[in-house]
């Protein structure tokens, strides 16, 4: 079975989707607008899935986080408790250091 991508921006959509995956028993994918850690910043990104994983722990979601080019968003994501990051281009270095930190870097999905 193919898990829902949804797009979300905020609590609100989040918990929207997350109300939805709960009601029909789904396990979905949720992901940030493109370059989303250079406007939300990686603290308010940390804090959602934080909210998320406590409001919802009973669905079984991720939540990848779009660090766009910017390495330095994607170090502040992990550091805030992202677990999984997208950049526009594999970064080897940033994988790596995700891999320390319990996370991964992932390709965005489309």
């Amino acid at each position: 079975m193919t898990r829902p991508v949804i797009l979300v921006c905020d609590w609100r959509s989040t918990d929207a989707a997350l109300q939805a995956a709960r009601e029909q028993k789904t396990s979905p994918v949720l992901i940030t607008p493109e370059g989303a850690a250079s406007f939300y910043g990686a603290g308010y990104l940390g804090a959602l899935q934080e909210r998320a994983e406590k409001e919802f722990p009973d669905v079984a979601f991720e939540l990848i986080v779009d660090c766009g080019d910017a390495p330095g968003h994607a170090l502040a994501c992990l550091r805030a408790g992202v677990k999984l990051i997208s950049m526009s281009e594999h970064n080897e270095k940033i994988a790596d250091i995700a891999r320390q930190m319990g996370a991964r870097l992932v390709r965005r999905p489309t």
